[in-house]
């Protein structure tokens, strides 16, 4: 397994580090986005770990990519997204794009566990159980950080304060596309309130995936948080939701 990793410095003191873990390039800018600048805006050290260079889309083949260009393509335009949202580290590994869910669990956790290990994070956030699309590879990501994280608990890591799961509320804004799911009311623990200007960050940060603009406009997904991101937070139950992934811990 190798992977790609660019650190970004950053002279801002941190308050809390956060690691966020998805399984494709954009991932992270599809919704969570406006969120981790607005983290990066407060002082905390903001790490994104990406499983896959996202070389399967179908986007490579409306330019004639091979895989092997596309993952690189999008390997350059995350580099881009990690300036734009003042990332304090990126890590792209290139495990197989479509393929987690038929990859020995085992290996995908270990590889994941080494990470956290490395970051020391005290917030971890991946995808909700449903993966919001339904993606095969989100399902899997979901699966193998829960599990990464209670062992790593148990193990003793006390660094580790919340695991929180990037979800959309059941009720959508106009305009989400039919496929993507929600969670309902009662298991959103956290909704994130993003000003207009951590939303502009949000939309540079999806403008550097020049080879998604057609999706990116058509959908417009940050549209679907604008009255704030949502949040899942395992084995916490806050009713009232929080108003910011740090609520409650002492970090």
């Amino acid at each position: 397994m190798t992977g790609f990793t660019a650190y970004l410095s950053s002279p801002v003191l941190p308050l809390a580090r956060i690691l966020y873990v998805f399984p494709h390039p954009d991932d992270e800018s599809f919704g969570p986005g406006p969120v981790l600048a607005l983290q990066r805006r407060q002082g905390h050290e903001v790490c994104l770990l990406t499983l896959t260079r996202g070389e399967a889309t179908k986007q490579r083949e409306k330019f004639g990519y091979s895989r092997e260009e596309m993952g690189e393509i999008r390997y350059r335009e995350m580099q881009d997204v990690a300036r734009v949202l003042d990332l304090t580290d990126l890590t792209v590994l290139d495990f197989e794009d479509g393929g987690l869910s038929e990859l020995d669990p085992l290996v995908l956790e270990a590889v994941i566990r080494q990470q956290i290990e490395r970051v020391r994070p005290d917030v971890i956030v991946t995808y909700a159980i449903h993966g919001i699309s339904g993606h095969r590879d989100h399902l899997a990501g979901h699966a193998a950080v829960k599990h990464v994280y209670s062992a790593l608990r148990r193990d003793g890591a006390s660094y580790l304060k919340r695991l929180a799961f990037f979800t959309l509320p059941a009720t959508p804004q106009p305009g989400r596309a039919p496929h993507l799911q929600g969670s309902p009311e009662d298991v959103i623990d956290c909704i994130v309130p993003v000003d207009e200007e951590t939303l502009e960050i949000g939309r540079a940060a999806l403008r550097c995936y020049e080879t998604y603009e057609d999706v990116i406009i058509e959908h417009d997904p940050l549209a679907q948080v604008v009255d704030g991101v949502c949040f899942e937070f395992f084995q916490e139950d806050y009713t009232p939701p929080a108003s910011d992934l740090l609520d409650g811990l002492d970090v």
